[in-house]
Formats: C-alpha cells, structure tokens, sequence
C-alpha cells in the first residue's frame, strides 16, 4: 500500500487504484481500522484533509466500522 497522505492519525492510502482511510479506533489502546473508500472520496480528502475525518464519521453512522489491521 501507498501512503497518499497523513492528518491527525488517518492516513489515505492507495493500493492498486483501490483507495483506504486507516485510523486508530482505539481508546485505551491502539486499534487500526481501516475502510475502503471511492475514489471522488480520495480526491476530495487530498482537496481538504478535514475530509477524511469526515468520512470515517459517515461511514460509522451508516454502521461501517472497517477492518482490523494486524500489524
């Protein structure tokens, strides 16, 4: 995977034209989430990084809560 970038803990990553928002989910401990995004979402979030907060919000409204990254 290719860092895009990085704000605040989220980073937008690319992977084979497939786009992700990883975040730390976590409150007492480390927990990597991680959630597939579109790609006028990936652009959006490299336009204005308060996005890609804002989407992961959206997501966990709409009960999406992402993956678990295992390091």
């Amino acid at each position: 995977m290719k860092l895009i970038l990085e704000d605040k803990g989220i980073e937008l990553l690319e992977d084979e034209g497939r786009y992700f928002l990883q975040y730390d989910a976590g409150a007492h401990m480390v927990k990597k989430k991680r959630i597939s995004i579109t790609t006028d979402e990936a652009e959006i979030c490299q336009l204005d990084v308060d996005e890609m907060y804002n989407i992961i919000l959206q997501s966990q409204n709409d009960g999406v809560y992402g993956d678990d990254i295992v390091n």
